[in-house]
């Protein structure tokens, strides 16, 4: 744990005292408090990812680092002054890497929509209007939200073993996956109900 037995032994001679405090138990922090931000300017770094991004566009560290070059050049050239010319780099992503994961952002692979999100965000606003609109005399304990997830289970093998010079092949009943259901509900104020999952099911009945 890091800490010294002889603290842990005045603890244990103190317990009483201790179990018996009845002030204030809050542990005040010191002003300013957090991590120290090396950057010069980290509202604009989170803006800067921010805008990138609301407009889908690809976000790269190297993407961060021309930013920067434009932006915070003389702090950018202080900072690599600082470190080994063959690692100034790899220390510069690493700190990038480390700023967003510290501000909520994360690595991802890239995936391509249909439509943009601004065009998806104006189609849900428009749905949740006319949605309350219509069903505004409806209680929160009347409102359901239903979601559905298909789940797949005994999935074929990728590779099997075989006699070497042999078939490889495998009954048609072992080619397929199995397919259930799972449903989540939850009304409008706020509670979860139970999981259901559907093994077979048709329109209005489930088996």
């Amino acid at each position: 744990m890091g800490i010294a037995r002889r603290i842990i032994r005045s603890w244990q001679h103190q317990r009483f005292e201790l179990l018996a405090y009845d002030g204030n138990k809050k542990c005040n922090k010191l002003v300013p408090g957090g991590r120290y931000e090396e950057f010069p300017d980290p509202p604009g770094v989170i803006q800067f990812i921010n805008h990138v991004r609301d407009n889908e566009r690809a976000l790269t560290t190297t993407r961060m680092i021309t930013w920067i070059k434009l932006n915070q050049l003389n702090w950018l050239l202080n900072y690599l002054s600082t470190k080994k010319p063959n690692a100034a780099y790899s220390s510069l992503l690493k700190l990038l890497q480390c700023f967003c994961k510290r501000h909520g952002f994360s690595r991802q692979r890239p995936t391509k929509n249909k439509l943009k999100q601004t065009v998806l965000a104006e189609v849900q606003e428009e749905f949740a209007s006319d949605f309350h609109h219509e069903y505004a005399s409806y209680s929160n304990d009347c409102v359901f939200n239903v979601d559905e997830t298909g789940m797949y289970y005994d999935l074929p093998p990728s590779y099997i073993w075989s006699v070497r010079g042999g078939s490889s092949k495998i009954s048609a009943g072992e080619k397929h996956s199995m397919r259930k259901t799972a449903v989540m509900t939850v009304p409008a104020d706020g509670t979860k109900l139970p999981l259901m999952f559907v093994m077979r099911g048709t329109p209005d009945r489930v088996n």
